[in-house]
């Protein structure tokens, strides 16, 4: 190998060391070697930054992100909450338990683990410490739940994950559907444990025509997943159809029901979603260049053929990429995860016959997942002062939910069926 290669992914390693943005530090070294040793024409990597960043799926993340954006600001949000709270409120930990419904339900809506993490952070966590729970018990729930809403589609990293890879979005959507679900169910039964063991007792119970009432007020909201989901999987739009159907009705219901988006609220909103979609547009780009800079050095092709000679089966190796994904989340975000290091395994999954769609669903939630866990850990770094607590006593309580995470991703790899059943039916 040339030695010039070698100097510049020195240079990418030095560049991400020095905490330079991840756009900038794969993109230099990665330009420099498709020039110098590829031979690669300079018009052409112009033309891949378009290409990447215009293809059809591709489109899909900013509107999810906006409509997103436009339903939490809506001001149908503390609808949702008292109807959650309303039916599993007077459950032992009653609060706790809505908590993770509440996280699904904003998965299904946001795709975001941070956007989930704020609301759920200015509007659970005050009422639980409220309530009696401790603020750190309460927090440690909120961060991990959270990370539910990147699991449970619409997911943006399961769209950056596909469009990047040429997977089909509408199956990595229906795969990441029970794993999301599983793990909200296990952190369920965790909280409710917890609580009686604890002594963390719930509210009273609710009327029927209060739980009536509240379900009335939070059904315009409850009903927007059933719209795009329900479109997709039923034919009649695409994802990126979806997405800018998400917007439509987001915008309608923040305007027409809630009243909550003002012209103030509507641009705050555009203005974050071109912000955030720019960062990641940058950032699928550097990753886009760095891949076939590594495809060229034939990093994929070598992991492959390490795999092959292994002799390991499915199973065993999709255990064996989430062991490595796990502990490289100690180190590094989700989002270099998804872009550069998912798709190194991709060859390896083809030769062993694993379906791309249930790799990418694991894979996502193990690169979720390592948002929480320190030191890179950036969800934690916003849940302190969202949550206003210290990051050392919500990671001490946070490390029980994690456990359980990870014990759904053990279950669903041993049992492919729980995330594949859907990715069938919707085929």
């Amino acid at each position: 190998m040339d030695s010039f290669v070698y100097f510049a992914l020195l240079t990418i390693v030095i560049l991400f060391l020095l905490g330079t943005p991840l756009c900038v530090t794969f993109s230099i070294g990665s330009i420099a070697i498709m020039i110098h040793v590829m031979d690669f024409p300079v018009g052409n990597i112009s033309q891949i930054f378009f290409t990447t960043i215009s293809g059809y799926p591709m489109l899909a993340m900013p509107f999810f992100i906006f409509a997103g954006n436009l339903i939490l600001s809506s001001g149908g949000m503390g609808h949702l909450r008292d109807c959650i709270n309303r039916l599993v409120g007077h459950l032992p930990g009653g609060m706790a338990v809505a908590i993770c419904i509440f996280a699904a339900f904003l998965g299904s809506i946001s795709g975001s683990a941070t956007a989930c993490l704020a609301i759920i952070g200015t509007i659970f966590v005050p009422m639980m410490a409220a309530s009696g729970y401790p603020r750190a018990f309460a927090s440690g729930l909120a961060v991990t739940s959270a990370g539910l809403g990147a699991v449970i589609p619409p997911s943006v990293f399961m769209i950056i994950f596909g469009a990047s890879n040429r997977i089909s979005i509408a199956d990595l959507f229906a795969a990441g559907v029970g794993p999301g679900l599983l793990a909200a169910a296990l952190m369920c039964l965790l909280t409710v444990y917890l609580s009686i063991r604890r002594g963390y007792s719930g509210g009273a119970k609710a009327s029927l025509a209060l739980r009536l009432e509240a379900f009335r007020k939070a059904f315009p909201i409850l009903l927007m997943p059933l719209i795009v989901l329900g479109g997709i999987y039923s034919g009649v739009f695409s994802p990126t159809q979806a997405a800018a159907v998400a917007c439509v009705y987001s915008l309608a219901l923040g305007v027409l029901i809630y009243k909550g988006i003002t012209w103030k609220v509507f641009m705050d909103a555009l203005v974050e979603t071109v912000r955030l979609s720019s960062m990641i547009y940058f950032l699928v780009i550097g990753g886009e260049l760095f891949g076939r800079v590594l495809g060229y050095v034939g990093l994929p092709q070598m992991i492959s053929q390490w795999v092959i000679d292994l002799q390991l089966g499915p199973t065993a190796f999709l255990f064996a990429v989430q062991a490595m994904l796990l502990v490289m989340g100690f180190f590094f975000s989700s989002f270099p995860m998804v872009v550069i290091v998912l798709p190194l395994f991709l060859p390896s999954v083809t030769a062993l016959g694993i379906d791309p769609s249930l790799y990418g669903a694991l894979a996502v939630f193990c690169a979720i997942i390592g948002e929480v866990t320190p030191p890179m850990g950036p969800q934690l770094w916003i849940a302190a002062p969202i949550c206003k607590e210290k990051i050392g006593n919500i990671m001490r309580e946070a490390w029980a939910f994690l456990g359980v995470q990870v014990l759904a991703l053990i279950l669903v790899t041993l049992f492919p069926q729980i995330s594949l059943f859907l990715v069938h039916f919707v085929r």
